[in-house]
C-alpha cells in the first residue's frame, strides 16, 4: 500500500448495547438455529485513536491516554491486537497509535472490537488502502480470535461500522445486516447502558454456550431458541415503535440468556436488576455474555431519573455510561 501524504490520521468508532439475540453471532450458533438475528444499538461510548508513520520501519508504537509507548514487532501478533491489525494492513511497520479514550475492560460494550475497527479503518486511510466493509468485519474478527484463543462474534464490528440501530440476521454464507428504519432519538431516550462495576469474563461464559449447544444440550438448544423467537420480536417492536413490546421482548431474551450459564447472572446483577424493575424499568439485560460489565434498562423516557437514581444506590461503584444511540459509525475526525 502507499503511504498518504497526512501527517496522521484520528478515527473514532462506537462501542454497542445488544438489546437481544447476542452470542448467536458467533459462529456457528446463529446457523444451528434458523432464523437468528442479533439486534443492537451503537452508543455514544467512543473509541478515539490517532494513527501517524512516527515509528520505526519494521515496529509498531501504542500507548494509551499519554502512557508509555510499548513497542511491538511482528512476532507480538499472535498475542496483541494492535500489533496483529497493524502488521496485516502494513507489513513494513512504522506505525504509531495513540489511544484517546476507548471502552473500560470488561464493558459487555464490544469495545476491543470497536477498537480494532477503528485502528484498521485508520491504517487504511494512512496508507490509501481500501477494504469493503465485509472483508474489514472478517479481518478483525479473525485477529480478535487468534488473539484470544477463543471464538469471537460479529455484531460488535457492524455496530462500530454503521452505528444506529441494527438487526444482523446470521445466515448461511455470511451476515446480513439490516439498519432499523426507526427513530435514534425514540430509542435513545429509552435506553439507559449502566456500568454494574462487577468485573466478567465473556469469553469463557460464551465458550461455555458454544461447547454446550455443539454436544447438543437440549437446555442451551432450547434457551438459544428462545432467545432467537425474543431477537425477531425484539425487530418487529422496534420497527413499529412499540415500546411496551420491546420491553417484553428485551425481558424474555434475558429470561432465556438466563438459562445458558449459571455465570450469566450471579446475586449482584440479581440486585441490581430488582432494584431497576421496582424503579420502573420494563426490561433489564447484561450486555454481551453477561456475568457482569454493563447491563441495559429498557424503559419510558419519563422513567430514567427514578431508575437510575436506584441503580446507583443498589451499585455504588456503577455509573451511567450511556443515554443514547449513536448515530453515525466509524468517521476520520
Amino acid at each position: 500500500m502507499n503511504r498518504s501524504p497526512a501527517a496522521s490520521v484520528t478515527v473514532e468508532a462506537p462501542c454497542r448495547a445488544d438489546l437481544a439475540g447476542g452470542t448467536l453471532d458467533i459462529w456457528p450458533l446463529g446457523l444451528l438455529h434458523p432464523g437468528a438475528l442479533t439486534v443492537n444499538a451503537a452508543i455514544p461510548v467512543w473509541v478515539r485513536l490517532v494513527v501517524d508513520f512516527e515509528a520505526p520501519e519494521g515496529e509498531v508504537r501504542h500507548a494509551v491516554n499519554g502512557a508509555c509507548e510499548r513497542r511491538l514487532v511482528a512476532v507480538d501478533t499472535m498475542t496483541d491486537l494492535s500489533a496483529a491489525i497493524a502488521f496485516a494492513l502494513c507489513p513494513s511497520g512504522g506505525l504509531r497509535i495513540r489511544v484517546m479514550s476507548q471502552a473500560s475492560v470488561g464493558s459487555g460494550l464490544g469495545g476491543s472490537s470497536a477498537y480494532g475497527v477503528a485502528l484498521a479503518r485508520g491504517i487504511l486511510e494512512l496508507t490509501t488502502g481500501a477494504l469493503a466493509d465485509d472483508r474489514l468485519v472478517a479481518l478483525v474478527r479473525d485477529l480478535e480470535a487468534r488473539v484470544l484463543s477463543v471464538p469471537t462474534g460479529v455484531q460488535d464490528h457492524w455496530a462500530a461500522i454503521g452505528g444506529g440501530v441494527a438487526a444482523v440476521h446470521l445466515e448461511p454464507g455470511g451476515e446480513r445486516v439490516e439498519r432499523l428504519e426507526v427513530d435514534p432519538l425514540w430509542v435513545g431516550r429509552r435506553l439507559t447502558v449502566f456500568d454494574s462495576g462487577i468485573s466478567h469474563h465473556s469469553g469463557m461464559v460464551n465458550w461455555q454456550v458454544i461447547r454446550r449447544r455443539l454436544e447438543g444440550e437440549a437446555v442451551t438448544r432450547d434457551a438459544l431458541d428462545g432467545i432467537v423467537g425474543a431477537a425477531a420480536g425484539c425487530r418487529r417492536c422496534l420497527l413499529a415503535g412499540d415500546e411496551g413490546g420491546v420491553g417484553r421482548a428485551i425481558a424474555l431474551e434475558w429470561k432465556h440468556r438466563r438459562l445458558l450459564a449459571p455465570e450469566v447472572c450471579p446475586a449482584e446483577l440479581v440486585a441490581i436488576e430488582t432494584a431497576a424493575t421496582r424503579a420502573g424499568a420494563s426490561a433489564f439485560k447484561a450486555c454481551g455474555a453477561g456475568g457482569g460489565g454493563s447491563v441495559l434498562l429498557w424503559h419510558a423516557a419519563e422513567s430514567r431519573p427514578a431508575i437510575v437514581t436506584a441503580l446507583e444506590a443498589a451499585a455504588p461503584n456503577g455509573r451511567v455510561v450511556a443515554t443514547g444511540v449513536a448515530s453515525e459509525g466509524c468517521r476520520v475526525v
